[in-house]
């Protein structure tokens, strides 16, 4: 009897194990997910900005060639 025992304990003790393990690897997923949606905002956000900063700088470089030319005072 007591080799059952001992026996029924080892199969507790690997059933909270497994258990926990199934819990910790629903939290990772349940991160994995959260963490996927904030990169794929920071790259839309990133690809945003992106686009204005080349819009502004067609813009700038537009503004610079409207301004008078400096003639050579030789």
């Amino acid at each position: 009897m007591a080799i059952l025992a001992a026996m029924e304990t080892e199969l507790e003790y690997l059933e909270s194990r497994v258990a926990a393990l199934i819990a910790r690897l629903t939290e990772v997923h349940d991160q994995n997910t959260r963490l996927a949606e904030a990169l794929a905002q920071a790259l839309k956000e990133n690809a945003e900005l992106t686009f204005r900063l080349e819009d502004t700088k067609f813009k700038v470089a537009a503004l610079i060639e409207r301004l008078p030319k400096q003639e050579d005072a030789a």
